[in-house]
């Protein structure tokens, strides 16, 4: 248990409320669209990781969302960056096997996506909020301090280990979603994007339920909590008890907030988690007549793979391709 408690930790750091949202199209983890300007004058800086010192067509040029300027590494460097920034490397090499694939493949999908316009024409972000993290070897060395040898040296091994596999489900890349900690089963993506994605349905996870990080609650003052909503446009006067106004709710069987009445007006679970800054849109609301608490259930959206669950699942035996393929349905593993 106490490794599961120092991994949620790196995740906290890896991580943000919203650990992924991996463009598509038409499509995205957090509803922005595909085609958002990202701000600022870029300048692009190319290495590579390879020995050879080449820059070779199995290349990726990433986004650094800090310094604004791309960086172009080699295919390789780009999964062990983004391994590193999206799962703990104390986690089981099995989850990390699933992890690279997850972050190959969403690589690929969105270095064949034509639009490179709001990148500076770069391929992808390092942005988790807008495509998936990515730590460059610098920031490893950072981030694992004197522990970085064998990190990466582990992230180098696992990463060669599955090099050049990809998802794909009739013949196109998957948008390979996955989040920290889901609530025991995952969400469709229809729930939270509003649109069908046959690969990513609700499948069980009941790991996550063991994760120390499991459940969170979130308390608000009458003020505190009359404010927030005034800035949903719901108006509450003072005077009146809390506790008569928060509505009914309608939620998935994952659990997630679909639709929630308060003040006589409707809300999403998304629009409720985003303004009282709640780790996901699963959540249980009481009040009593000068309180708000919200109970929380898991981490992120909760679309894909739940990154505990495919820990929990390697650690019960578990291969990569089996944790790929209980998340992602249908999908198929190609090299």
């Amino acid at each position: 248990m106490k490794n599961y408690l120092i991994s949620i930790v790196f995740i906290f750091i890896s991580l943000i409320i919203t650990p992924v949202a991996l463009l598509s199209g038409n499509i995205t983890q957090s509803k922005v669209s595909p085609n958002t300007t990202v701000q600022g004058e870029t300048d692009t800086e190319e290495i590579t990781s390879n020995s050879s010192g080449d820059i070779t067509e199995d290349s990726i040029t990433v986004f650094l969302s800090d310094t604004k300027k791309n960086l172009t590494v080699s295919e390789f460097e780009y999964v062990c960056g983004s391994v590193a920034a999206e799962m703990p490397l104390m986690y089981h090499e099995e989850a990390l096997k699933a992890q690279a694939i997850a972050c190959y493949t969403n690589s690929l999908r969105l270095k064949n996506y034509e639009n490179k316009s709001t990148l500076n024409g770069a391929d992808i972000s390092d942005n988790p909020a807008t495509h998936q993290g990515y730590l460059t070897r610098e920031e490893r060395k950072e981030k694992w301090g004197e522990d970085y040898q064998k990190y990466e040296s582990k992230l180098e091994t696992i990463v060669k280990s599955v090099e050049g596999e990809y998802l794909t489900y009739e013949g196109e890349y998957c948008l390979c979603a996955f989040s920290a900690i889901c609530t025991g089963t995952t969400e469709s993506a229809e729930n939270v994007w509003g649109e069908k994605i046959p690969y990513l349905v609700s499948v069980k996870s009941s790991g996550d339920t063991l994760s120390p990080q499991y459940s969170s609650t979130n308390t608000f003052t009458k003020s505190q909590f009359i404010s927030i909503m005034k800035d949903l446009g719901v108006s509450i006067n003072s005077k009146v008890n809390l506790k008569d106004i928060i509505g009914k709710s309608k939620t998935s069987k994952a659990g997630t907030v679909l639709k929630i009445e308060i003040n006589k007006k409707s809300l999403t679970g998304e629009q409720i988690r985003n303004a009282f800054s709640l780790r996901s849109s699963a959540f249980k609301i009481t009040a009593t007549e000068n309180e708000v608490t919200f109970k929380v259930s898991g981490y992120g959206h909760g679309v894909g793979m739940s990154q505990y669950g495919a820990d929990f699942m390697a650690r019960q035996g578990s291969t990569y391709d089996e944790i790929l393929k209980h998340y992602y349905k249908g999908a198929e593993i190609k090299k």
